[in-house]
């Protein structure tokens, strides 16, 4: 009886080792800035190169941390992913006040969204993102100003 336990131990260890024990799923953090400073309460989303149905959500605080959201599941595939950051800001550039002040104004329509692309390959484990607006790889302006 001992030795069945001893096997089912073996073979729950070597399934957790073969699954990678969530090392085989990649996680993201960091934080996003324009020309120096925080981006806050941007909207980001993660999109798999391979497979465009296989996107994630996140958003970044009012120190531009990024924050995204994996649903039910641990983490992303690795692989290549592209990262769209849209940036709201005031009809004259600047940066909305943060909290519930500028949530409101966000919300009201009366701000310019500006998205910003990104391509980065994401390996297992923890990633660190540093994504810096100004030297995004192409831009897409997606005004929305009213």
């Amino acid at each position: 009886m001992q030795t069945r336990t001893h096997y089912r131990c073996l073979i729950v260890v070597g399934a957790m080792a073969v699954a990678g024990c969530g090392g085989s799923v990649a996680r993201i953090t960091g934080t996003v800035s324009h020309n120096g400073e925080p981006v806050r309460a941007a909207d980001v989303v993660v999109e798999s190169t391979a497979d465009a149905a296989q996107q994630f959500f996140g958003v970044t605080t009012d120190d531009g941390s990024l924050y995204v959201g994996y649903r039910d599941k641990p983490g992303l595939a690795p692989g290549a992913w592209k990262i769209r950051v849209t940036q709201y800001t005031l009809r004259n550039g600047q940066p909305l006040p943060g909290g519930e002040a500028g949530q409101a104004i966000r919300t009201s329509g009366h701000v310019v969204a500006k998205t910003y692309l990104f391509e980065q390959e994401l390996t297992g484990g923890q990633n660190t993102l540093e994504l810096k607006l100004e030297a995004a790889a192409s831009t897409a302006d997606a005004s929305t100003a009213q």
